[in-house]
């Protein structure tokens, strides 16, 4: 006990130096990051972005780490594609988000911040991310009124062997038939059909200003854009695309300027008093942080205090 104790502190005292002599520099850890989002979007951590529609459940990662094992899975509405069931199982303490906002650590309902040996949970910006205290992982996600709209893993530490699920692996580019094949759950009573698409007008408003952002990629983001749309209802699954594609494209593009305007996409919904802002600091000041940690990797769609207040909350790092 007390050995695992003090790799547990040794392991802390390592991520707080590494953290603070990347402040030095002006950035945070190095990380490669899987996505998925919308309808069955999916960027991999290498390669190029698909789509998949199922309802049946299916791995985002999984992989074991110097001993640690971690098990990421999803399952879809079949109906609007958000997801309804978010699973993290890290060192065998097991995560349940729910389309609600219910979340359980061990079959125990908790609140946030949540704080545990293996990991912490905390408002992020807009979002919820799980940040592991055993790896140098962490799993944020958005969930809205209807469900979970996007999810997105990001590994912060070296190559890793042998990752299976839908985000694939690291420094292997991703075979979209091959990842589905093995990584959606087919159990008899969940269907996963081919992603079809049709013509969608936001799609092309969208692409039309997104050419010089992407390049020879750009018809291959129309079919993506096109499929996460076919024949959804829901704007939270077709606004959580084109958010995607706005960050991607960053601040100072035509993308970035008319998004919203081109397809009337809604700002998310904050808590409380504070507003929303769509590219800001994930940690907003407060009465005993003043100054939280700003890093480019800690820019996010985000909930401020109005202007020259501050938060009297406490703020989880």
């Amino acid at each position: 006990m007390r050995a695992g104790v003090l790799l547990l502190t040794l392991w802390r005292t390592w991520a707080l130096l590494a953290g603070l002599a990347d402040l030095a520099t002006g950035s945070c850890f190095n990380y490669r990051e899987c996505k998925t989002y919308g309808s069955g979007v999916v960027q991999p951590f290498n390669g190029s972005a698909y789509h998949v529609k199922t309802s049946c459940s299916f791995t985002i990662t999984r992989f074991t780490h110097q001993g640690v094992q971690c098990d990421i899975t999803a399952q879809r509405v079949n109906s609007s594609g958000l997801v309804k069931r978010l699973e993290i199982i890290i060192n065998k303490v097991r995560t349940i988000i729910l389309s609600d906002g219910d979340m359980t650590v061990e079959n125990q309902r908790v609140s946030l911040p949540y704080d545990h040996t293996y990991q912490h949970i905390f408002p992020y910006g807009a979002h919820t991310r799980l940040s592991s205290t055993v790896l140098p992982l962490t799993v944020t996600w958005h969930d809205n009124t209807r469900g979970i709209d996007s999810i997105w893993v990001q590994w912060h530490g070296d190559k890793i062997s042998g990752m299976e699920g839908l985000c694939g692996q690291l420094h292997v580019p991703a075979n979209r038939d091959m990842l589905i094949s093995t990584s959606v759950m087919q159990d008899g009573t969940c269907l996963t059909e081919d992603s079809l698409e049709d013509t969608h007008r936001d799609c092309q408003r969208i692409m039309s200003i997104s050419v010089p952002c992407l390049g020879s990629r750009t018809n291959h983001y129309y079919h993506l854009c096109s499929q996460n749309a076919y024949k959804q209802k829901d704007v939270n699954v077709t606004c959580a695309f084109f958010r995607d594609l706005a960050h991607m494209c960053g601040p100072g593009t035509s993308t970035w300027r008319d998004w919203k305007d081109l397809t009337k996409c809604p700002d998310y919904v904050c808590p409380g008093d504070l507003t929303f802002q769509e590219l800001g600091h994930a940690f907003i000041p407060t009465c005993s942080n003043p100054t939280p940690r700003v890093c480019e990797q800690d820019m996010t769609s985000t909930c401020v205090c109005p202007t020259g207040q501050r938060s009297l909350s406490l703020v989880t790092m």
